[in-house]
């Protein structure tokens, strides 16, 4: 674990295999919307890319659907901050 500028403690350097979908997180609260999400074996994760914008992102829009392997950093509560981000070939 390493403590984040934030003061949040924050995984480095995991690496998650799964599939990108988009799904409603966070139902019947304010904070209530569509995401991208990455559904593994460890969980569902909201997905985000390093310096991507947080609310709509056209390049993991174009992910969902597929098996990635992701490399990068489990944020505080369910997101899945990603550095790298590679579809995985079916089969």
């Amino acid at each position: 674990m390493v403590l984040s500028l934030s003061g949040n403690f924050i995984a480095a350097d995991v690496e998650k295999i799964g599939q990108v979908v988009r799904r409603t997180v966070a139902k019947g609260s304010k904070s209530e919307r569509m995401a991208v999400m990455l559904v593994t074996a460890d969980g569902d994760f909201v997905l985000r890319r390093m310096g991507g914008n947080p609310f709509h992102d056209p390049d993991l829009e174009k992910m969902v659907g597929k098996t990635v392997r992701s490399e990068g950093e489990v944020a505080p509560g369910y997101t899945f901050l990603a550095r790298n981000i590679v579809p995985l070939k079916p089969g």
